[in-house]
């Protein structure tokens, strides 16, 4: 089953990164992964080319985590997903959708969810392991208790997590965000330096 949603992984990281604000219409479910390529302090690290995925999803068609889905011709989640994350990018302070890239596959539900948790197991991206929320979907209403995704306290700006509509602050600061991604990238460096030989 593994070696079924690697081969998943492998072909759609063949692709071409496209422009987030330029993906063309398409039907059905599949996987994703975003890249950062802009100058924000913060992803500094992996802004060196597509090499490393800021965030990686999926998008399956509705019944298809239980194996109930029906697809249809008329159906296109992947490309509803990946514009619902371009807008989610345009909307925030800070960040430029135009800096963001995005490779994605068109596959079958099932491989779709098992190349997911590979992928994110391999890359550990940041957006899906240390600042939860970018993936969020607005909630219903007009005012919710819930409390602001960690990713909209450090990225202000979507309309429905403001403090208007989300007045609850996340438990997860912006700081708090910000020291957990420079603490990540340094346990990076220092794993990536290769031992010297022993002076002894």
């Amino acid at each position: 089953m593994e070696n079924l949603g690697r081969s998943i992984e492998a072909e759609m990281l063949q692709m071409h990164p496209a422009p987030i604000t330029d993906v063309p219409p398409m039907y059905g479910a599949g996987i994703y992964a975003i890249y950062y390529l802009g100058d924000h302090e913060l992803y500094q690290p992996i802004s060196d080319g597509c090499r490393i995925p800021i965030y990686v999803g999926k998008a399956v068609h509705k019944g298809g985590r239980k194996g109930l889905a029906a697809p249809v011709e008329d159906q296109a989640p992947l490309w509803a997903r990946i514009n619902e994350h371009r807008a989610s990018l345009e909307h925030v302070h800070d960040l430029n959708a135009g800096d963001f890239r995005v490779r994605y596959l068109v596959a079958v539900d099932f491989f779709v969810s098992l190349a997911e948790q590979l992928m994110i197991r391999q890359f550990r991206p940041v957006w899906n392991t240390l600042v939860d929320g970018f993936g969020n979907h607005a909630p219903g209403g007009k005012r919710t208790t819930q409390a602001r995704p960690p990713w909209d306290e450090l990225h202000p700006g979507r309309p429905w997590s403001s403090p208007e509509r989300m007045p609850t602050p996340s438990k997860q600061s912006a700081e708090e965000s910000r020291v957990l991604l420079q603490a990540h990238w340094m346990r990076q460096d220092q794993a990536s330096v290769v031992p010297g030989p022993s002076m002894d």
